[in-house]
């Protein structure tokens, strides 16, 4: 028995897998701050379900995959611990003049940012390395030891170092890890060259910054769940969910907690992946869309190849680790509307949460959501249950929507909720098109799939805004990041900065770099009990021509190296590579290689959905509820079907609704639903 868990801001998803190869997904609301407890909650919500007791549930797990939104919370509510830097003698203001340009170019009133940790709790250092790693000038220790006790003087919980060119030679920064622990050793550190090994120097420090801030959080975290976890006896694995949608062992996250940012997230993708895939889709673009009750995240797969970058931001701030590219915007189930002075209408960032959480939650929420705003347009069933046994209250959403919307836009109440869902829908379109037409790419040319115990809702019409015509709604749609983590790989990045070029490949030096790599990544991969026949290595380089400012991702083998002239072969992958990308390349130059890394992967688990097609009896629909569509403009009644009550691989013309235990599919006019063997739902668009 195995599960994996994606805590939310407003739920906390749980799938998990039995003995018996059958997978069903569960909701419980998430408990702030202890978001742990929302994880327990939902092991008693499975105990329940199954009749045993929660001892027994943990008495038969194996592994418990945990993906936490506890990092980037910290960041954005400002919660990480109070940090201070320790950077090279005129390089103080590292974390302040970023990368040297704006966000927004033509924008003349943008705020400059205030630097993560301030300039008052960054000291300079004397010393200096070459880029060759040569000691220019030693490291003047007594001017480290006064730089440490004056942080100490203002209270800091961590400390995180960060010297130029130690990617090339780390001596001095190890020197000053060793200083700290003398000196101070309360405080967490955290050395730039052990948590992001790449060129650039600020995307080092920020990384670096980041990860010494969430070091003692997360390590309260981890220490919190590994006590409880032994309090009630369990004894198989744990593993965390990484910014790259991979899953590494608590030691590993401990040592760089930095990974943890967008931990539950990362994983939509991988699901998104596979459900396409089980539906037939052969082509590989997705876009796979998780609402929540909080956010709204956005990912692009093209070619089935899954959106990697370095150039993720959290709070503004450049965290530059390998993490899988998600956009995410605040409109969720939970999303507060409201209407400013001059009389328009705003749908979020603002949550209600879990708690109070939307007004026909009963729990005190007082402004209205899209939660209430659904409910009003008749998607939802007042007496839906999924989330533990809620019950929604109508007569709440009515008062909260009239009295903060409807009274101030002069529209019924029924208007008014239709203008909720319009104004939500219209930020997640934007959303989309971030990721594709404003980057030259077609949405038309890709399926979606959505999840997200909201989606449901408003999957079809986002869908038709932006021209796709297939939606999947999963089975698991309301626990999508929960199944891609279940589904997941384990991994975890590598890196080593070592600076060659094709025309004078330095082979020995590349030998030793991958040697160290590969120990590093049988290291990762044995301390997590993977078998040798399901570990893979996957290996890549940073590369780009001389001059130019960034590099490109270079796949390849460490095999190539045993070619009579390496260099020459990596070049002419290279020069393939940007041909590819931008429809050019420059085959008479040499190509600079800055950087070497490694992906260890371990395949835990073959997870595959039953073929629900044997014995499936369909069912008439369930009766009948009044919904508002926007195509219509007006409000008609439409059947209300069950859970897998459909008939399989027959369409069936919408307008219906369709309520699953974890969301509920509105298939509007104009479209057809057709329930596959697997239990998804697949809506076509005409």
């Amino acid at each position: 028995m195995h599960v994996a868990v994606d805590v939310g801001g407003t739920f906390t998803d749980l799938v998990v897998s039995y003995e018996d190869g059958s997978v069903v997904g569960y909701k419980t609301p998430s408990t702030k701050p202890d978001i742990i407890q929302g994880f327990f909650n939902g092991i008693d919500l499975i105990a329940r379900e199954n009749g045993i007791t929660p001892q027994a549930v943990f008495d038969r797990l194996t592994r418990i995959d945990f993906g936490t939104t506890a990092a980037t919370n910290a960041i954005l509510e400002g919660q990480a611990a109070r940090t201070g830097l320790i950077v090279t003698k005129g390089f103080r203001d590292v974390l302040v003049i970023r990368e040297g340009g704006k966000e927004d170019t033509y924008n003349m009133h943008a705020k400059y940012p205030e630097p993560y940790i301030s300039r008052a709790l960054t000291f300079e250092v004397s010393e200096r390395m070459t880029a060759e790693g040569e000691v220019l000038l030693p490291l003047d220790e007594a001017g480290v030891v006064q730089a440490i006790l004056a942080l100490r003087t203002e209270k800091v919980e961590a400390i995180a170092v960060s010297l130029i060119w130690s990617i090339a030679n780390p001596a001095h920064e190890l020197r000053i890890g060793e200083l700290v622990r003398e000196h101070f050793p309360e405080a967490q550190f955290s050395l730039s060259h052990e948590v992001n090994p790449c060129l650039r120097e600020h995307r080092r420090a920020m990384s670096c910054a980041l990860d010494a801030s969430l070091k003692p959080l997360v390590a309260l975290n981890v220490a919190s769940m590994r006590n409880r976890l032994e309090q009630v006896g369990y004894r198989g694995k744990l593993t965390y969910i990484t910014s790259s949608g991979g899953k590494a062992a608590p030691e590993d996250i401990l040592r760089r907690p930095v990974y943890l940012c967008f931990s539950g997230p990362s994983a939509a993708p991988e699901s998104g992946r596979r459900f396409a895939g089980m539906e037939g889709d052969t082509q590989g673009n997705i876009i796979t869309v998780d609402m929540g009750g909080t956010s709204f995240d956005v990912s692009i797969t093209t070619a089935g190849k899954l959106p990697m970058h370095r150039a993720g931001t959290i709070a503004g701030h450049i965290f530059g680790v390998p993490s899988v590219e998600i956009h995410t915007i605040g409109s969720g189930g939970g999303s507060i509307a409201r209407v400013d002075a001059g009389g328009f209408l705003h749908v979020g960032p603002e949550s209600a949460s879990s708690y109070p959480g939307p007004a026909c939650y009963n729990r005190g929420g007082t402004r209205p959501t899209v939660t209430d705003a659904n409910l009003l347009s008749g998607y939802l069933n007042e007496n839906f249950v999924s989330g533990g046994g809620m019950t929604l209250s109508r007569e709440r959403s009515e008062a909260v929507v009239g009295e903060h919307i409807a009274r101030h836009l002069g529209n019924s109440i029924e208007e008014a909720a239709g203008l909720i869902t319009f104004a939500c829908e219209q930020d997640m379109v934007s959303a989309i098109e971030d990721l594709t037409v404003r980057r030259g790419v077609d949405p038309r040319e890709y399926i979606m799939v959505a999840g997200g115990a909201a989606a449901g809702a408003h999957a079809v019409s986002i869908a038709r805004e932006i021209g796709v015509k297939r939606v999947i709604l999963p089975k698991m749609a309301g626990v999508l990041s929960a199944f891609g983590i279940l589904a997941g790989d384990a991994t975890f990045g590598f890196a080593r900065s070592l600076a060659t070029t094709t025309g004078a490949f330095d082979t020995a030096a590349v030998r030793k770099a991958l040697a160290e790599l590969q120990a590093e990544g049988t290291q990762f991969l044995v301390g997590l009990d993977v078998a040798p026949a399901n570990r893979h290595m996957r290996w890549s380089c940073q590369a780009r021509y001389r001059a130019q400012v960034w590099e490109l991702s270079l796949p390849f083998e460490p095999a190539d190296l045993d070619a009579e002239d390496p260099g020459r072969g990596l070049a002419a992958r290279f020069h393939e590579l940007h041909r590819e990308l931008y429809q050019a390349a420059s085959e008479q130059e040499d190509v600079e290689i800055t950087e070497w890394n490694l992906l260890a992967v371990g395949k835990l688990s073959d997870i595959k959905l039953p073929d629900i097609s044997l014995g499936h009896q369909p069912q008439p629909s369930a009766g009948t509820r009044r919904a508002y569509f926007r195509d219509l403009r007006a409000s008609a009644e439409v059947p209300v079907y069950g859970p897998l009550s459909l008939a399989i691989d027959q369409p069936v013309a919408g307008p219906l609704i369709v309520d699953e235990v974890l969301t509920t599919i509105v298939v509007g006019p104009g479209s057809s639903v057709t329930l596959s063997r697997f239990g998804n739902y697949v809506i076509d668009i005409h």
